[in-house]
């Protein structure tokens, strides 16, 4: 196997750090995207998956090359419906795992200049793109069902090294055939369990000489500039780029579906939204026919889309802030700075009240162009007057509240902020230490199926371990950062020396199941993934005596869905006043 050594993995990650944030200016500013699924597949109507689902012959399979004629023109079908939808980048599956490439590839006759279209789909497509003005992304799938070492590539070295070249020409041409690329959106990286053996540290450097100014996801099992939420929604942590890729009728390639299927107007503005308030993006994918159209469910909805956005252009793109987490049954946030932007899907009439919301509202105005409203703030209970008596939104029926608060506004119900959306209280203060700070982090354990089932493992097992730090901005350990989104457990590890004998309470926020160690004896296991990670979420009472302790987290990774923890100590309410100044157990260096 070609090699890579640590330090040049370093500095290739140094590299690409460097020049990040310049290089996601425009992609964090886009917001929304559309994703194409077409292929040999699209003929089925079953799934782009119908290959591996229906276990169908190879010998079957690969004559759908020789019957594929779609019709000329249709990428300007889609880049039109993206403009109008208000999209701003679109990316194309140029090879799927069926293997079949859309473009006149040199490694395999399997494409569609060679065989069936008789015409470079991906050429057609970069060109429609660029004259929209639209950005240009390939999507590239790293599994292949139709390369004969494409499974085999697993447990043979040569033929993993013939498949990794086939690979690497395969993302050449790509971005050497094109001119500008934008995006490079890999997917799927099986067989292959590691960085290393697929070289992907060496593929994306090429890639990036290559294409300067090129985003890289995260699917090639490293973390490069942004993750992939797939159909759902999960907001990165801390200032992670991040975009969520969603079906618009549960299937990624072409499939006949009753229109109550399809995504309403009103689910792709509030999925919208949901990006938009976690600072992240939305890929929503179309599936065109055999023939390139687009299926009429999509363009008229997405078309809708695209009405709706044209009245509220300024709330979605440019640069954002986090929402904050304010509860109401009529709508949701989204934020820009001071203003924060109320979308009412649920319109109230004239008035419009919130509960409980501390923070002082200077100003309120129906948006885009209404006259500023009045504001009556009491105690608890904020109103919004003079609304008018129903929406004034006529295409989807989502209205939006412009407010400026001259405070930031946070929301208390019983006494206590929300929950669990914002930290805790009593967290907070003497009684509670800061959090751990650094974890010895062990290689991932790919075989283990499930947290419940992590066996107990020390730090002096040959795991592979290294130090990983938490996150200054948001006091997080982001194990998503480093591992990306594979699937399969790793071990957080940490050996600590209680000051006395007695009792502590370990906080510890998470996202992925995880279960806890002591001294090699589990006291806590929670296999669910529920984001966000939050500081309290979750507690166990630890009895220790004074010395040495091996504290020990098992955490699922949850195919990427697994960000990471937030962990500390306190000292439990009923001991709190007994010594003058609390001590608790510290991390042994």
């Amino acid at each position: 196997m070609a090699t890579i050594q640590s330090t040049d993995h370093t500095a290739y990650l140094a590299r690409v750090a460097q020049t990040q944030a310049r290089r996601l200016r425009w992609w964090r500013e886009a917001r929304f995207g559309m994703f194409i699924h077409w292929g040999l597949y699209s003929q089925l109507g079953r799934n782009e998956w119908v290959m591996n689902l229906e276990r169908i012959p190879l010998s079957a399979y690969e004559p759908l090359a020789d019957s594929w004629h779609p019709q000329p023109g249709c990428a300007r079908e889609w880049a039109a419906l993206a403009k109008h939808a208000g999209m701003k980048y679109m990316v194309l599956t140029a090879k799927h795992h069926e293997g079949y490439c859309l473009w006149d590839t040199q490694q395999t006759d399997y494409n569609a200049v060679r065989r069936g279209p008789g015409r470079d789909l991906v050429g057609e497509y970069v060109e429609a793109a660029r004259e929209a003005g639209l950005r240009v992304g390939l999507y590239y799938s790293l599994m292949d069902w139709h390369h004969p070492d494409g499974a085999r590539c697993a447990t043979d070295e040569a033929a993993r090294q013939r498949f990794v070249d086939f690979t690497r020409g395969c993302v050449r041409e790509l971005m050497t055939n094109y001119g500008k690329i934008d995006i490079l959106w890999y997917d799927v990286s099986w067989p292959l369990t590691s960085p290393e053996a697929w070289e992907s540290y060496q593929m994306n450097a090429m890639v990036r000489k290559l294409q300067p100014d090129i985003l890289i996801n995260d699917r090639s099992q490293l973390p490069e500039d942004f993750g992939t939420p797939e159909e759902h929604i999960t907001p990165a942590a801390g200032a992670r780029a991040w975009e969520a890729c969603m079906t618009f009728n549960g299937s990624w390639g072409f499939q006949q579906t009753p229109p109550t299927d399809w995504l309403s107007v009103r689910k792709v503005l509030e999925m919208l939204r949901i990006c938009t308030a976690g600072g992240g993006n939305l890929l929503l994918n179309i599936g065109p026919l055999p023939d390139g159209s687009v299926p009429p469910e999509a363009v008229e909805r997405l078309t809708a889309v695209g009405q709706w956005l044209d009245s509220y252009v300024e709330i979605i793109y440019g640069a954002v802030d986090r929402a904050p987490s304010l509860v109401s049954a009529l709508g949701n946030w989204t934020c820009k700075g001071k203003r924060l932007y109320f979308w009412c899907s649920r319109w109230p009439g004239e008035e419009l009240a919130f509960g409980a919301v501390q923070g002082k509202l200077a100003a309120a105005r129906l948006y885009p162009n209404g006259p500023e409203l009045n504001v009556t703030q009491k105690a608890d209970r904020l109103v919004i007057h003079g609304l008018p008596a129903q929406c004034p939104d006529p295409v989807a029926g989502v209205g939006v509240v412009e407010m400026t608060f001259r405070t930031p506004p946070v929301q208390y119900f019983n006494a206590g902020l929300v929950m669990p959306l914002v930290k805790p209280v009593d967290l907070r203060g003497k009684w509670v230490s800061p959090p751990i700070r650094s974890w010895q982090v062990s290689a991932l354990q790919a075989k283990v199926a499930a947290v419940d089932d992590a066996p107990v493992v020390s730090l002096t097992a040959p795991l592979d371990w290294h130090t990983l730090a938490i996150e200054k901005e948001t006091d997080f350990l982001n194990v998503y950062a480093e591992y990306g989104a594979q699937d399969g457990i790793l071990y957080l590890g940490n050996t600590i020396e209680a000051p006395r004998d007695g009792v502590w309470r370990f906080y510890l926020g998470y996202d992925g199941g995880c279960r806890v160690f002591i001294d090699g004896q589990s006291v806590f296991a929670d296999p669910e993934v529920i984001n966000p990670a939050l500081p309290g979420r979750s507690f166990i009472d630890l009895t220790m005596t004074a010395g040495r302790h091996e504290l020990m987290i098992a955490f699922d990774t949850a195919a990427g869905r697994g960000w990471g923890i937030y962990a500390c100590f306190a000292i439990p309410r009923g001991q709190r006043g007994i010594e003058k100044k609390p001590v608790f157990p510290r991390v042994v260096k």
